[in-house]
């Protein structure tokens, strides 16, 4: 799908340039700055999907799209702005955008979400020819589109369901979610012979399969809840997996709320990484609550790690993931695109600061595969060690400060002070600070601490000194103030890197 970018803002354009580049159905055309360039653009590359701003110079996105109604395009449109210019999104839609995205809420998962249904429609409009296979697919993608909905199912929900030959009766429904992550590609088998009946399945993620399904009405309560709980356990003993369960309900309109259940059910397991059935630990009011919290908690997140410094990301990252465990978000997949996002920022930031991070597709595609919340950390953390420029890449371009740095690299076990270190070189304190700062990107201090803790790790690494005179041969003649530095920088203290071997 080939993908035209319009927009007068430089950082966006960056930004969805990067986004697109991680889509591999995906091809950018070209980025324009107003609708005229744009104009020019879609004349020469003919683009499938086109992401344009409203407010922009020379021409708007409205004029540009009454330009690509009277040229009678069949490309695809999605408008982005901001939410105080909603009215000008309700004109766009009815001018013929197909799509709208805000500016405030634009992340990689959301976009990356968008591109891919995007991609599916322009190839159903294509015309392309529909196998049974391909049939089975498209209802199984309406099936999973209604009930992955937090809402009550409406009566053209119903309806719609029906036309799937989805035929539920209002008793002992429930839902059921399969880890597939844990079967290794393989299919998922049923037990022949039970009580339950089979109504319906899906992908509801890329991990997980649901199962939503009817007991007989001539059970009892007690004996429909013992027969979930067989029935799962069935499932997870013949697939080797991890399974999630929904409390039980007799009316299809809930069936929705019983699905994201079932997937708050599965997401104990990414903490506890047993293969076994998981059964609800809260009732349908408290996890409304807690996803609430949890939204507001990922939100937190991003700005800090956004607005942070390249060491302190590390500890950032570290903090999230024990609050993680200890208050346990509860459905999986959030948590890993949120992870995602945060790799994509920190390769976006890193790669403005001239650092190239490491195997970054293969840190992605560990995100989207790990089955524990301790392997999406490490791969985090990975990634926030990368984003830290090594001491040995730093360039100065001015003489005076390209002495201070070879002053500071080889005195940094004097008790060094920036005083000290501008007279060296000549320079008024306060003047050398900023210019040696705008240089190395690094203030003073921190660029001193990093010197000093590179050749502590060489040390422990090297030798069998004790902790307290490394730390006296690197500068600090307090070690209790050295492990509390080190610690900081690289997460374990001194003894801790030294007995890890790290």
């Amino acid at each position: 799908m080939k993908v035209l970018v319009v927009d007068d803002e430089a950082m966006i354009c960056e930004w969805l340039q990067f986004c697109i580049s991680q889509n591999s159905s995906c091809q950018l055309t070209g980025v324009a700055h107003n609708g005229q360039e744009a104009l020019e653009l879609f004349h020469r590359d003919e683009p499938d999907l086109i992401l344009t701003d409203i407010k922009m110079p020379v021409m708007d996105g409205l004029e540009f799209l009454h330009a690509l109604k009277a040229l009678n395009s069949r490309a695809k449109v999605v408008v982005m702005t901001a939410l105080s210019d909603f009215d000008l999104v309700r004109q766009a839609l009815r001018d013929g955008a197909s799509e709208y995205l805000l500016k405030t809420e634009m992340q990689n998962d959301l976009l990356q979400e968008l591109l891919n249904r995007m991609a599916g429609e322009l190839q159903f409009a294509k015309g392309q020819d529909e196998s049974d296979a391909a049939n089975v697919s498209q209802i199984q993608s309406v099936i999973s589109r209604i009930l992955r909905q937090t809402r009550e199912l409406s009566d053209d929900d119903l309806e719609k369901l029906r036309q799937c030959s989805i035929r539920w009766r209002n008793n002992g429904l429930f839902a059921l979610a399969v880890w597939k992550r844990d079967m290794e590609d393989k299919g998922i088998s049923f037990p022949e012979e039970s009580q339950a009946r089979h109504v319906a399945g899906f992908d509801y993620t890329d991990r997980v399969y649901m199962i939503v399904g009817n007991f007989p009405k001539t059970l009892s309560i007690a004996e429909k809840a013992r027969q979930l709980t067989e029935y799962a356990r069935l499932v997870q003993n013949i697939n080797r997996c991890m399974v999630g369960i929904s409390a039980i309900t007799d009316e299809m309109r809930q069936i929705p709320f019983m699905v994201w259940q079932a997937a708050c059910s599965l997401g104990e397991g990414f903490y506890k990484g047993e293969k076994r059935v998981y059964e609800p630990q809260y009732p349908l009011k408290e996890l409304f609550r807690r996803n609430e919290q949890w939204k507001n908690m990922f939100t937190e997140f991003r700005v800090r790690l956004h607005q942070s410094q390249e060491g302190q990301r590390y500890d950032l990252i570290k903090e999230f993931f024990e609050n993680l465990a200890s208050q346990k978000i509860l459905t999986v997949e959030p948590l890993c695109k949120l992870c995602i996002d945060a790799l994509d920022l920190l390769e976006f930031e890193a790669k403005g600061n001239g650092i190239e991070l490491e195997h970054a597709d293969d840190l992605r595609t560990k995100l989207q595969q790990c089955i524990s919340i301790t392997e999406a950390e490490e791969v985090m953390l990975d990634a926030a060690r990368q984003c830290c420029l090594p001491i040995d890449e730093l360039q100065p371009k001015s003489k005076n400060i390209a002495l201070a740095v070879e002053y500071i690299n080889t005195h940094y076990a004097e008790q060094l002070s920036l005083e000290q270190v501008a007279a060296h070189v000549y320079l008024n304190p306060d003047y050398f600070s900023r210019v040696f700062k705008t240089e190395t990107g690094k203030t003073f201090i921190n660029y001193l601490t990093d010197v000093r803790l590179q050749h502590s790790v060489q040390l422990l690494e090297n030798t069998a000194l004790r902790v307290q005179t490394i730390a006296q041969q690197v500068g600090y003649y307090n070690a209790s103030y050295f492990s509390t530095t080190f610690k900081k920088k690289y997460g374990v203290s001194p003894y801790e890197y030294r007995r890890n071997g790290s």
